[in-house]
């Protein structure tokens, strides 16, 4: 009996082993130095690029071998230095702007040869990113002045059109290859620069072979990108003979004259449900994201939350082709945040406050030294409650009490309601929010959980599907979805989770310091690397890219 016990305490202490592994060291594929260090890095398929303000290469991510590298003088010499760059890979071009008070430069160049393609300083006054946008369906540049949007041919610089009805940001657009149209929305440059140039929300259709404008409108609401990502907040596009406009809830038009038909908007800003940014310093930049959930659309129907202020919520059932109101739930009070709504059957299940995703460029000065950070993280914001609502009549089916300290977030998988409370998992029968079972999280490891993530939404064809991947202030771990047992957890002290790539979830801290884990078996390895550092990822989370000072390093990360 003894020796069977002593068995079975091996076999569980090399279990726990196996699920909180110590992390090894990334093994070094190859490594280079070339003669400038990097301010702006990237990844491009089988190439990396960095550059600084007078220098650019690009680099196979193969082998390393260097494929040019070049001064920007040297690709075109009007150019000394470059002010603004960015990389355009579905065009496989670099932009480079140099900035002369009225005399700017524009080059472009191309990103496999560093041979310049076209230049031009016909467009001045290019100060952001979103002034210029790729439209890859017709190879072709939007480049958007105070004044007009000209529409230029990316490899040749020719310019296809120009008008002088459009003079913002795109927010975001949709092409109709048939028609030879580009459907589009508008956004300011700035809070303050919408108040002095006299911004105003802009829809339009064009075509996209002359730049006559086929229709233009308005919309309710004002439409913003994501602080760091670039990515767009808003969804726009057509079904049959209708346009969709999608964020703070839903706005349908006409698609071929324009014209609004329906909409269940409500003028909403959140920016402030989130206090003072994590870290401390002067955010110079803020946006508080994934506070109201999308609205679920089932066949002929639509579901949207419509928060007509703080203190009055409901959601509603729309027929999605008339716009006719189906039902309307009983008032959900006081709620700041409605991130949650997932169809399951005859339910609709509602998420009330939880985990919402911020980020932020912050400015702080230490010592005599101004650190400028770029974050991005999930906060929850309270209260907190989980409803569910018959889609039949909208009338309240349950209410779970269970998580008014916490939820981060939810979502359904098959029959299975998963929510997470920040410190136990739970599945919840959809039907009468009885609970499954529930699991607590303290022996993960990983503090408070952030963010919980279905391994069958996760973009890769290697991770194991029915998995629940909780994503914690100190690390990471793996839940079996139907039974709710751990699979293995990861520690990680002091770091911020920037994403999954391929099979590999990649944390990185402050000190530049990167983690890698396979969210299949929970293997971690570790990147020491410089505060300075820059790092890129492979597509598929196989490799780590580490650029510092002049030096470049292909890590495997499992």
């Amino acid at each position: 009996m003894k020796k069977k016990l002593l068995v079975l305490l091996i076999a569980v202490v090399a279990i726990g082993q196996s699920m909180a592994q110590k992390p090894t060291t990334m093994p070094e594929e190859w490594k280079i130095k070339l003669s400038h260090d990097f301010e702006n890095t990237g990844i491009f398929g089988d190439i990396l690029y960095g550059s600084n303000s007078k220098n650019f290469s690009v680099i196979k991510a193969t082998d390393g071998g260097v494929v040019w590298s070049s001064r920007f003088k040297d690709i075109f010499e009007k150019i000394n230095k470059v002010d603004l760059l960015f990389e355009v890979k579905d065009a496989n071009v670099v932009f480079l702007f140099d900035k002369k008070f009225g005399k700017d430069q524009l080059v472009v160049a191309d990103l496999s040869s560093g041979k310049m393609l076209w230049h031009s300083d016909k467009y001045q006054n290019i100060e952001e990113l979103d002034q210029v946008f790729y439209v890859p369906e017709i190879e072709a540049f939007g480049i958007i002045t105070d004044k007009t949007l000209s529409m230029v041919e990316a490899r040749t610089g020719n310019e296809l059109w120009t008008t002088t009805k459009w003079n913002s940001p795109v927010a975001a657009y949709y092409i109709d290859k048939d028609e030879n149209t580009m459907t589009m929305i508008n956004m300011p440059r700035t809070f303050f620069g919408s108040l002095f140039k006299g911004f105003k929300n802009q829809m339009m259709k064009l075509n996209t072979k002359t730049g006559d404008v086929i229709w233009e409108n308005t919309f309710n609401g004002t439409a913003q990108k994501k602080v760091l990502s670039g990515k767009p907040v808003v969804i726009l596009k057509p079904k049959g003979d209708k346009l969709f406009l999608q964020f703070n809830g839903l706005q349908v038009y006409d698609y071929k004259l324009g014209t609004p038909l329906w909409k269940a908007h409500f003028e909403a800003e959140f920016d402030n449900v989130v206090g003072r940014i994590k870290g401390g310093g002067k955010a110079v930049k803020k946006g508080v994201y994934g506070c109201v959930a999308n609205p679920v659309v089932d066949g002929d129907f639509v579901y949207v939350i419509d928060m007509k202020s703080r203190s009055q919520q409901y959601l509603k059932k729309y027929e999605i082709n008339t716009g006719k109101l189906v039902w309307t739930s009983p008032e959900i009070s006081d709620a700041k945040v409605l991130p949650g709504l997932v169809k399951m059957n005859d339910m609709i299940v509602l998420q009330v406050g939880g985990a919402v995703e911020v980020q932020a460029v912050t400015v702080k000065t230490i010592g005599g030294s101004i650190i400028t950070r770029r974050q991005k993280y999930y906060q929850n914001v309270g209260p907190y409650n989980v409803q569910a609502f018959s889609t039949s009549d909208g009338s309240q089916v349950w209410q779970s009490e269970k998580f008014k300290k916490g939820i981060t977030n939810i979502f359904g998988s098959d029959d299975n309601l998963v929510v997470c409370s920040g410190k136990e998992l739970y599945n919840l029968d959809y039907k009468t929010g009885a609970e499954k079972y529930n699991v607590a999280l303290g022996d993960d490891d990983i503090k408070q959980a952030e963010k919980i993530i279905s391994s069958s939404d996760v973009e890769s064809a290697d991770v194991t599907k029915g998995n629940v991947i909780i994503i914690g202030e100190k690390g990471v771990s793996c839940h079996s979805i139907a039974t709710g047992a751990k699979l293995w957890s990861q520690h990680i002290k002091d770091g911020e989770f920037n994403g999954i790539y391929g099979k590999t979830a990649f944390y990185e801290r402050d000190n530049g310091d990167v983690y890698a884990i396979d969210v299949n078996s929970g293997k971690a390895t570790f990147c020491d690397a410089r505060k300075d550092s820059k790092t890129e990822y492979s597509e598929d989370g196989n490799y780590l890219y580490l650029f510092e000072k002049k030096n470049v390093t292909k890590l495997k990360t499992n």
